[in-house]
């Protein structure tokens, strides 16, 4: 005569432990949230650059407009309008990348702002001299 085997797991004892957390769980999402704020960030002052970049050959009559803004080729004026949003598309290839290929989050977006950080910085150069 056999017996049927025990209900699996055993209804004595402790019982088998609580599945363990995924290691870097919580630091995925917050990766996430302050990518996405700095994102948001980034579009509004780009959003901002451009905006005055429409405006800013107003002066190019007068004595304020810088000589390279004001040439006649328009080529730095195309690079400050356009410097910022370039800058923020190579930013986010550099995080993306920085992310999925070489597996380090916070050191590509570092490297993605200092990236993006170029572009501005080209405009209101380009513009103020």
């Amino acid at each position: 005569m056999s017996f049927p085997p025990p209900p699996y797991p055993p209804s004595y004892g402790p019982g088998f432990p609580p599945p363990r957390p995924v290691p870097g769980r919580p630091l995925t999402v917050v990766f996430a949230v302050t990518a996405g704020l700095l994102l948001a960030a980034a579009v509004a002052v780009n959003g901002l650059l451009f905006f005055g970049m429409l405006f800013a050959s107003d002066s190019c009559g007068t004595a304020a407009g810088t000589a390279r803004f004001c040439d006649d080729s328009g080529g730095w004026m195309l690079v400050a309008m356009f410097g910022p949003t370039v800058a923020l598309v190579a930013a986010a290839v550099t995080v993306v990348l920085g992310t999925v290929r070489a597996r380090r989050p916070w050191t590509a977006l570092a490297a993605g702002v200092l990236v993006y950080a170029a572009g501005p910085a080209l405009a209101l150069f380009t513009v103020f001299g």
